[in-house]
């Protein structure tokens, strides 16, 4: 049986990740005002769902996001996923249609890859 925060392969959730990644960022005082997590995922019922939908949640919006223009982009977006997770078609649009606006979109499969990440891009 899995431990908390684990997949069956006992691979980390993305989930604990992404907990992982903001406890992080919340120890950065110069950047942590400017990164928030799109609270996209989860299960929930028909009509929140729809509720949801009508007030502009999508499918495929990356995780995080970082309100800071850096490296000649606007912002940046990052999705994580656990160690063999896979995007979907609609994440691999969602970042695509991002760089086509300039910003940095990256996908993460490891708690050091996102904060690398966070740190090359923010600092």
């Amino acid at each position: 049986m899995p431990t908390k925060g684990r997949l069956k392969s006992g691979d980390l959730s993305e989930s604990a990740m992404q907990k992982a990644v903001m406890e992080w960022v919340r120890l950065q005082p110069t950047i942590r005002d400017f990164i928030i997590h799109i609270p996209n995922e989860g299960k929930r019922t028909g009509s929140y769902g729809k509720s949801l939908k009508d007030m502009g949640m999508r499918r495929g919006v990356a995780d995080l996001f970082i309100a800071m223009p850096r490296h000649d982009c606007n912002g940046a977006w990052i999705e994580l996923k656990s160690k063999n997770g896979i995007l979907r078609p609609e994440q691999k649009e969602f970042l695509l249609h991002m760089e086509s606006q300039n910003y940095f979109a990256m996908t993460c499969f490891s708690i050091e890859s996102a904060i690398a990440t966070i740190e090359w891009y923010c600092f």
